[in-house]
């Protein structure tokens, strides 16, 4: 019998208190190994065509054989499991830019998306725009992803503080995303799983209602159930107003596969 990483994973997404129309999505292919969070934006709901059409066109790829990747991956820093999803937000990149080429009402819209795979001893993450990914590993919540907004960028050249960023009237504005060009710029990171982690991917519907101390407590508190987590998570977003849709995606690791090295004190650095 094969041994495989063993996960288990529960997502949900929500309208929320304010808006007319949910334009998140979400995907999880728990079976093999990856999920997904996109969060739409465009006028006459295309918000909700262009994450749907991320989701369309990343599973599609997916689903396909890809026998060059091999030969690819021994170019890159990165591992094969790593490009396939990068290559996968490729394609929804294009089909959301060919659409909107197509339906000039849908002109402009656009998602971000995080990916996550996990297969062997490693977790693989792909991401474009502020949707973002957490890891909770023995009490202590990371944010793996970088948000890919102006108020981000002004952080990083320390043009701002963080309370300063947290009061921005300018923290909604996303400086990349999929489907608004022909390209897009997809930042890729690895790094090895243990047994026990927890994984969060979310919308910014979640993020900008509940602080990161807040959800570090709720991860400690629901005894790797993914369901409670998600769950209360989204609840403590609408009581805190429900401002934007919320998307939540919580993977727990039950088992890493043998045969590769599981993460020590000392991880993985090929994204550093």
């Amino acid at each position: 019998m094969d041994e495989k990483t063993i996960i288990r994973a529960f997502g949900v997404t929500d309208i929320g208190r304010v808006r007319r129309h949910n334009e998140d999505a979400i995907h999880l292919a728990v079976d093999q190994g990856y999920v997904l969070v996109a969060d739409g934006m465009g006028g006459h709901n295309a918000g909700e065509v262009a994450s749907a059409l991320a989701i369309a066109g990343f599973t599609q790829f997916l689903a396909q054989d890809h026998d060059s990747d091999d030969t690819v991956a021994e170019m890159s820093e990165f591992s094969t499991q790593t490009l396939a999803l990068r290559n996968a937000i490729y394609c929804a990149n294009t089909k959301i830019y060919r659409d909107a080429q197509r339906n000039t009402e849908r002109k402009g819209m656009g998602t971000t998306i995080v990916s996550a795979s996990f297969e062997g001893a490693r977790l693989a993450v792909a991401h474009v725009g502020d949707s973002r990914l957490y890891r909770f590993r023995e009490g202590y919540l990371t944010q793996l992803t970088s948000d890919h907004t102006l108020v981000q960028e002004m952080l990083d050249r320390k043009e701002y503080s963080e309370e300063e960023a947290r009061n921005s009237s300018n923290k909604n504005v996303i400086t990349r995303a999929l489907g608004l060009a022909d390209i897009v710029d997809v930042d890729l990171l690895e790094e090895l799983l243990r047994e026990g982690d927890l994984y969060l991917l979310c919308s910014d519907g979640l993020t900008g209602m509940v602080e990161d101390a807040q959800i570090a407590a709720v991860l400690a508190s629901c005894d790797s159930q993914p369901e409670a987590a998600a769950v209360k998570l989204l609840g403590m977003a609408n009581n805190s107003g429900g401002n934007d849709n919320i998307s939540i995606i919580v993977v727990c690791v039950d088992k890493v596969v043998a045969g590769q090295e599981s993460a020590s004190d000392e991880e993985l650095d090929w994204f550093d």
